[in-house]
């Protein structure tokens, strides 16, 4: 019988819980391995190790059972590893090109690697921009992301292995917690319930492409589920091809829960992209996969999902 098992590096973080969720409520045999993985709720057919992602030893007892690994670690964010390259370096490139050393002897084992939408094109011209959009890094993070990607298609012709780069517009959605520097939809929110001013940094027209999460994990399990039969790395823009600015997305969220915010405009960031909306004519050719939730739905269910947790 061949391997069935999923195992999910860094499935602790919001999409991480989202996806274990989901596959568990499948019954997928599932693995985790994640530094905070004892954080995880115990569940039968989920095992949790608090291990990091490039650990030989645990990968090489995990792999031989595993049909697929969903990459989703990422230890920084455009921000945070601002004017720090050897951080990024250190947290995000090495520890994956050790766990990609390790994956090369385990050939029946697919990858879905979660790269960024937002971060790997920096300030394209085009108003939706495909994956062959020359990639311009403005951040380490970025640039980080778009160095993997190059190993990841490496890996993959010197191997001959399959893989499928997914870079997401901005996720939100339920289950986001507040983080400072990690989302702007749980951020204003958080603001709000709070009562405290909201800083934007710029003038506000910044314009993002924003995904509500279940369309997301939709796609992963479709993924997951769906045999690669290819060779190399395949790569797919995910998003919902509309773009909002920070301000119209402040307008929406007020809409949305009935309460204003207060904005301070703060000096613009260098690492922050100016507009970035993601073409996916690509993933709906390949696999049929259309976004089904539309902004102001997404942040009406996420609104109430933060009154809950408020309450």
């Amino acid at each position: 019988m061949e391997p069935q098992d999923i195992l999910l590096l860094g499935g602790t973080s919001f999409i991480g819980r989202q996806l274990l969720e989901r596959l568990h409520q499948q019954s997928a045999e599932i693995h985790v391995i994640a530094r905070t993985a004892h954080t995880l709720s115990t569940l039968s057919g989920v095992h949790c190790y608090a291990e990091s992602l490039d650990n030989q030893e645990l990968l090489n007892k995990i792999l031989p059972h595993c049909k697929t690994v969903v990459h989703l670690a990422c230890a920084s964010t455009p921000g945070s590893s601002a004017l720090q390259p050897i951080f990024e370096a250190e947290h995000n490139l090495l520890p994956t090109l050790r766990f990609l050393d390790v994956l090369q002897k385990h050939e029946h084992v697919s990858l879905i690697y979660l790269s960024s939408g937002g971060a790997t094109y920096g300030n394209p011209t085009a108003q939706l921009v495909k994956e062959d959009e020359p990639l311009a890094p403005l951040s380490y993070y970025g640039a980080g992301k778009a160095t993997l990607e190059k190993f990841i298609m490496a890996f993959c012709q010197q191997v001959q292995r399959s893989a499928i780069i997914l870079r997401p517009s901005n996720f939100y959605g339920p289950g986001q917690p507040y983080s400072a520097g990690f989302g702007i939809v749980p951020t204003i929110f958080h603001h709000l319930l709070s009562s405290k001013p909201l800083t934007i940094w710029g003038n506000g027209e910044a314009v993002r492409d924003y995904l509500y999460v279940s369309d997301f994990i939709d796609l992963c399990i479709q993924l997951i589920e769906q045999p690669m039969t290819h060779t190399g790395a395949r790569i797919y823009n995910v998003g919902l091809e509309k773009g909002y600015s920070l301000n119209q997305l402040c307008t929406s969220i007020e809409e949305v829960t009935h309460q204003p915010i207060t904005r301070q405009y703060q000096v613009s960031r260098s690492v922050d992209v100016k507009r970035i909306v993601l073409d996916c004519t690509r993933l709906h050719n390949d696999y049929q996969w259309y976004p089904r939730v539309d902004l102001p739905a997404g942040l009406a269910l996420t609104w109430e999902w933060f009154k809950a947790q408020a309450s």
